[in-house]
């Protein structure tokens, strides 16, 4: 099956289960719906998600849980998963913490590796570290960690993100001396060796210290296009830091790699013939396997053909049976933020069904309330290019006309809102922050005017969408009232 092994370290040991564990944290985050399968599937989704955070007390410091539940550790590619539905709970000291903890670790001695997983006394777990030549890693995780710190500096509206030096320097070397030293720059990637850098030849890490991609289950290949995928998104994000910071050359520099990143990625990964992007290809660029579920997690492609191709294999029975839980909790919010709300609905339901083995683990339960927040209620932190204010983003990707759905104290900007669908013709907004809140209300398809309260106003069409046109309009939401716009 695709990715039969991701992030192994992270998964050998005994599942345990959270359940009947006291939430340390709490969380005014509540969804109401006419759909009470989906009541019902968020309301665990949250239980079982704070059931994984932990206070502060710890050595650590504040974190949740991001492995194995009963490992007490928190692990790259899962918290950079997590950290979404983690915001929206209001875990935002945990955020902070756990990236900034990976970004601090990165050091020369590991090849601007960091720690793939921290334990509960804040140092790397031993089952992935023995130290720093016989440590295990995956490649893409310094790119996915980023993206995480960007998405959460979009979110929470906090700087500290951007300018603390820990998250300034992991920048720096993870755009330079971390390509360089496992020859990840676009010109080099294709004919890398599989895996370099050895320090210790037969060590317990030696096969495993800079696997290229978070595919673990197969040896005969030379990059991940999960690696190609995250390292374009990553350049991406570093690009638009640039921009913030004035320095037009730098930024242009990331843009043109992205940009080489992006070409290898579909001149190589797209299969014309199946219709969809190869997850592993060998030094001839010869491809293999299935990598659409990261190439639309990472936003990869703008390919609106190939888009279609990647979301109709992922949909595919021949891709769903078998697959694990991990990547499976990837799958909602991608097909929804790609309209196909009854797919979304499915997995979710899947996903969080009492018989299902393994739904306890901690991925599963924050995905899911991501899914819901960012998904279902299509809440988004958006920040336009040399712009510092931010926008959030609401759209509906509810399935029926008539269903309703309501998801209140969002935590997000410093404060909370609370927002409302029905269907996907009428958006509400309130403001329960001490400050005003830009919110934009988008509703799928050409729309000239949108009803603001009541009233007509003249709406933005935005026809170069990847799946269909969106129309908009833009509002500043003062602090304890409330906004609707609707289509009639």
């Amino acid at each position: 099956m695709p990715y039969p092994s991701v992030s192994l370290s992270c998964f050998i040991a005994v599942v345990s289960s959270a359940a009947g564990q006291a939430a340390t944290t709490a969380s005014e985050l509540k969804f109401e719906s006419s759909n009470k399968q989906l009541e019902s599937a968020f309301g665990w989704a949250k239980s079982q998600a704070l059931a994984y955070s932990h206070d502060g007390t710890d050595p650590v410091g504040p974190w949740y849980e991001a492995a194995l539940p009963g490992r007490n550790a928190f692990c790259m590619r899962d918290v950079s998963h997590q950290a979404n539905g983690a915001a929206a709970l209001g875990l935002n000291k945990a955020n902070f913490n756990m990236l900034q903890r990976f970004a601090a670790a990165v050091a020369p001695e590991r090849d601007w590796a960091g720690y793939w997983e921290i334990d509960v006394t804040g140092k790397p777990a031993p089952i992935d570290y023995v130290n720093d030549q016989d440590f295990w890693y995956n490649l893409p995780a310094n790119f996915d960690v980023l993206d995480a710190v960007f998405r959460m500096w979009n979110w929470t509206g906090d700087d500290t993100y951007v300018v603390d030096p820990q998250f300034k320097r992991f920048f720096r070397m993870t755009s330079k001396e971390y390509i360089v030293a496992w020859q990840l720059e676009p010109e080099r990637v294709l004919a890398r060796p599989r895996i370099m850098n050895r320090r210790l030849v037969g060590a317990k890490n030696s096969k495993t210290r800079g696997i290229p991609s978070y595919d673990e289950g197969q040896g005969d290949f030379t990059l991940g296009v999960d690696l190609l995928a995250a390292e374009h998104l990553a350049f991406i994000d570093l690009a638009f830091l640039a921009d913030r910071n004035q320095d037009s050359h730098l930024q242009g520099e990331y843009l043109q790699t992205a940009a080489h990143i992006s070409e290898l990625l579909e001149k190589y990964a797209w299969s014309t013939e199946g219709r969809h992007y190869h997850g592993r290809l060998s030094s001839t660029g010869v491809g293999h396997g299935t990598g659409d579920l990261f190439v639309l997690y990472f936003n990869a492609t703008s390919n609106p053909d190939r888009i279609r191709g990647a979301l109709d294999y992922l949909m595919s029975p021949a891709y769903l049976h078998g697959l694990n839980i991990e990547l499976e909790s990837y799958l909602p919010k991608i097909l929804l933020n790609h309209g196909e709300s009854a797919a979304a609905y499915e997995r979710i339901l899947a996903l969080t069904d009492q018989g299902r083995m393994r739904r306890e683990y901690p991925e599963v339960s924050f995905a899911i309330v991501d899914a819901f927040v960012a998904g279902i209620m299509g809440i988004e932190a958006r920040r336009a290019a040399g712009q510092s204010d931010v926008t959030i983003q609401t759209t509906s990707r509810l399935l029926q006309a008539d269903e309703t759905a309501t998801i209140s104290g969002v935590h997000i900007q410093g404060g909370i809102v609370d927002v409302s669908h029905l269907g996907c013709q009428r958006t509400s907004f309130r403001n329960r922050s001490d400050k005003s809140l830009q919110w934009r209300a988008c509703f799928w398809g050409i729309h000239e005017e949108l009803f603001v309260n009541g009233k007509s106003t003249v709406a933005t069409v935005d026809r170069n969408m990847k799946s269909k046109p969106m129309s908009s309009i833009a509002i500043k939401v003062a602090p304890g009232s409330e906004v609707t716009v609707s289509l009639h």
